[in-house]
């Protein structure tokens, strides 16, 4: 039995990550559930979920403890081995967050980039192992037929991510109005909300922008899993130049949607997108990471990535202008998703450490 401490009842991308991976590592081990977060009333607890709530009731404390989740979480891993599989997305790590991984036997990065980062950090390589998150490719699919056509609407990127600096969607609306006239048939949709931001409105967040004159810009609103999966479907390219992250689960989900990808080229999910399968915007240069809304001007967080926005217009338009080449780009993305980046793949791996 395995005890895995984690976020998992949820849409939030820790949440989903520790839901996922659960079930998947379930083929291999029983789970006892230690959850770090809120549990809702059992009526809306999954019977999987119910069971490893009831499983961590006999659950030894010697039993391989696995935490998935942020840093400052890892202290409370109940468990004999304890594993920290966490993220993290800026070049300088704080001593107040390294702390935290100080007392864990071994730590899990999802990607290679992930894992360079904390040996650069000053972690020994030999407790730093690479095991990858995933989607659920049977959840999000391509539709078998159109349920909106394609022919006589306008072409819409979409953008999924929380409204933060690090995402760059202020870079990308930026880019947008530059890009396209008023009169041209495409679109923006932007799923972009942030719980974490206190009476946050994501219209008044982009007027303080003061875009010129644009085409469309619509907005998404928080939904449920399977309505998201009709949102990746109903737009023909997916785009979210960030600055950093440390895996990026929207742009995952949208390859296995077969849906084309534009993302800057560094980070995390260079380990599944590269130029065969999605579209990669040039590093402009590295600069300080800046945004005290999250990261404490107190603190030294290195840098981030500064992506080019004029390449991202070229971008922009060039898969605007190429749309068939960039549905067969989509269509590679989803195969090679389904090859090697699911749940069931993450699990094995995993499994494989453990």
């Amino acid at each position: 039995m395995i005890n895995i401490n984690s976020f998992c009842f949820g849409y939030l991308g820790v949440q989903k990550h520790g839901g996922n991976f659960m079930v998947a590592l379930s083929r291999y081990d029983e789970i006892a559930l230690f959850p770090w977060d809120i549990v809702p009333p059992q009526q809306y607890i999954p019977p999987f979920f119910q069971q490893c709530l009831l499983n961590a009731k006999k659950a030894s404390n010697s039993n391989i403890g696995l935490g998935i989740g942020v840093m400052n979480r890892m202290p409370y891993i109940v468990g004999g081995k304890k594993i920290a599989f966490t993220v993290w997305e800026t070049s300088q790590i704080p001593p107040t967050e390294l702390k935290h991984l100080q007392d864990v036997d071994e730590i899990w990065m999802p990607s290679t980039w992930g894992k360079t980062l904390l040996e650069q950090n000053g972690i020994n390589s030999d407790r730093v192992k690479v095991v990858p998150e995933g989607v659920n490719t049977q959840r999000y699919k391509p539709r078998e037929k159109e349920e909106e056509s394609t022919s006589h609407r306008r072409f819409r990127f979409l953008c999924v991510g929380k409204w933060e600096k690090r995402k760059g969607i202020d870079i990308l609306l930026r880019a947008y109005a530059n890009t396209f006239r008023t009169d041209e048939p495409v679109e923006l949709v932007l799923h972009c909300y942030n719980p974490q931001i206190p009476d946050f409105h994501l219209k008044a967040a982009i007027a303080q922008l003061n875009l010129p004159p644009h085409p469309p810009i619509r907005y998404s609103s928080p939904v449920t899993e399977s309505a998201m999966v009709d949102i990746y479907n109903n737009c023909d390219a997916f785009v979210l130049p960030s600055r950093a992250e440390g895996w990026g689960l929207p742009i995952i989900e949208a390859m296995a949607c077969a849906k084309p990808v534009i993302v800057t080229d560094y980070s995390g999910y260079r380990d599944f997108v590269n130029s065969s399968n999605g579209y990669l915007v040039k590093v402009k240069k590295m600069v300080k990471v800046k945004d005290p809304q999250f990261f404490s001007s107190e603190l030294d967080y290195g840098e981030w990535a500064e992506p080019d926005s004029e390449h991202l217009q070229w971008v922009l338009r060039y898969v605007f202008e190429h749309p068939q080449e960039a549905r067969n780009i989509g269509t590679i993305a989803r195969e090679d998703v389904v090859k090697s980046w699911t749940w069931n793949h993450a699990a094995y791996k995993a499994w494989k450490q453990l």
